[in-house]
C-alpha cells in the first residue's frame, strides 16, 4: 500500500513541475521575470529548497548524459 501513496505523490509532483514548465513557456513575461516570480512564490510555500535540489539533480543528470554521449561517440 505504501507504494501506491508514493506513486501518487510522485505523479502529483511531476504534474506540478510540468504545469509550471508549461506556464513559464506560455507566459507573457520574459523567462527571467517568470523564473524570479516562480522562485519567489515557491519560497512563500517553503518549496525553494526542493526546486534548488531538483535543479541540481537535473544539472547532474545532464552532465552524466553528456559524459555518456562523449564516451559512446554519439
Amino acid at each position: 500500500m505504501e507504494n501506491k501513496g508514493s506513486g501518487l505523490l510522485d505523479g502529483l509532483l511531476l504534474g506540478g513541475l510540468i504545469g509550471a514548465a508549461l506556464g513559464i513557456l506560455f507566459a507573457p513575461k520574459t523567462g527571467e521575470e517568470m523564473r524570479a516570480s516562480l522562485q519567489a512564490r515557491l519560497k512563500e510555500y517553503g518549496l525553494g529548497d526542493l526546486v534548488e535540489s531538483l535543479s541540481e539533480a537535473f544539472e547532474a543528470g545532464k552532465d552524466e548524459a553528456a559524459k555518456f554521449m562523449e564516451e559512446e561517440d554519439l
